[in-house]
């Protein structure tokens, strides 16, 4: 049977607030959008690293383990948005925001049909779970159904559906109702497994954790290089620097002299922790810069932001000493190259233009030689006192304590 997949990155960024919720908020004087739903650093969860690699890859390869041909991604944000996610012929990119996401979701789901799919599989992240899709296939063949719907132990969706390819209709109406409502009634298949619903940064936080306590299935992307620590390729850790485990350091991170990253932290690809910064139960996200002598705690920082798990506030820090980005390693590499190739002709061009150089003297004639500073020739009207010092000269103590 020729499986294919469609996954959804976000489609909850918005927050539906009714008549007395808008109100509320505007006699409390609270931002509508301040903690959006399924978004930390601006960011939706889905596309966010995890120990090494976007989630949203991650569950690529779950899919891609149990059969699944090739597979169509559709997020809010474009590819180049997450460029560490692995490029592959079988899978194909969309994006949109608003009702656009869910017309290119459509879309995607048409043209897996028309290129000969039997059956689609539908997974919105959203919830991260470990369905055996081998099983929820097989349930769906042997109920003969339509549409068959993934379901907790208390009955509530889990965003994953398995959907007949030749069902196009159905597929429509689900996915203009967002995935909240079926055009028949769809068979609910039972899941009893992990099931971590992404809705907040402290959930995001909890898959790291739950991650390295080996409770989910994936681990993470390097080489365990003492118990409990893991990093990836080109890493580079200061020797006074201190990793307590459990901790992951992502590939070309830096930690620098003084550090301590523990309880937990994690510190993505190309990430920078600077001189004495202490990195307590925190994720570091991709390309991030973290300054000097601070102290994160309980935290998840990245695009110039810091999100609190324990107050559930997030912040946006204008200063780039304490929070910032790093660039890309392409176009540091390629800021490099142009330096150099501004240096070398600048150089060249001072060697021909720079005056030849005299001699400089013998040891002998540099010894008998006069001082420079005897030369100088002092004010008769001075002080005599000043007269033992060159008028070159700046002064500080000239006798004791004085």
């Amino acid at each position: 049977m020729d499986v294919r997949a469609v996954i959804l990155v976000g489609g909850r960024s918005t927050p539906v607030l009714q008549e007395g919720d808008q109100q509320r908020l505007a006699i409390e004087g609270q931002p509508r959008n301040s903690a959006l739903p399924e978004r930390v650093c601006g960011i939706p969860i889905g596309l966010h690293q995890v120990l090494g690699e976007p989630l949203v890859q991650r569950v690529l390869v779950r899919l891609q383990q149990y059969g699944v041909s090739s597979a169509t991604i559709v997020s809010e944000l474009p590819p180049s948005a997450i460029p560490s996610t692995k490029d592959s012929p079988e899978t194909k990119w969309l994006y949109g925001t608003g009702a656009q996401f869910w017309r290119c979701a459509e879309n995607a789901f048409s043209d897996l049909a028309q290129a000969g799919a039997e059956l689609i599989i539908l997974v919105r992240v959203g919830p991260y779970t470990e369905i055996d899709y081998e099983e929820l296939i097989q349930f769906h063949l042997d109920k003969q159904s339509r549409v068959t719907c993934a379901v907790d132990l208390d009955g509530q969706c889990l965003d994953t559906f398995a959907i007949s390819a030749s069902r196009r209709n159905d597929a429509a109406y689900l996915l203009r109702h967002e995935l909240k409502q079926a055009r028949s009634t769809a068979a609910e298949y039972t899941y009893s497994g992990y099931i971590n619903r992404l809705e907040t940064a402290a959930d995001l936080r909890l898959l790291t954790l739950d991650s390295f306590a080996g409770i989910v299935s994936f681990s993470p992307i390097g080489t365990e290089i003492k118990p409990g620590v893991w990093a990836g390729e080109g890493v580079r850790i200061h020797r006074t620097a201190r990793v307590l485990a459990p901790a992951y350091l992502g590939a070309h991170s830096r930690v620098r002299a003084l550090s301590v990253i523990t309880r937990g932290s994690v510190v993505e690809h190309h990430a920078e922790i600077d001189c004495g910064t202490v990195i307590e139960s925190s994720n570091i996200l991709p390309n991030s810069y973290v300054g000097p002598g601070l102290d994160v705690a309980h935290s998840i920082v990245g695009f110039n932001r810091v999100s609190h798990l324990k107050k559930n506030v997030e912040v946006e820090i204008s200063e780039p000493k304490f929070i910032g980005m790093r660039t890309a390693p392409s176009v540091r590499a390629l800021s490099s190259a142009l330096s150099l190739a501004a240096f070398l002709p600048r150089q060249i061009f001072r060697g021909f233009a720079r005056a030849k150089r005299t001699q400089p003297a013998t040891l002998p004639e540099a010894i008998s030689a006069p001082s420079a500073a005897l030369k100088a020739r002092l004010d008769k009207n001075a002080n005599p006192q000043e007269r033992e010092f060159s008028a070159d000269l700046a002064v500080a103590r000239r006798y004791g304590n004085e």
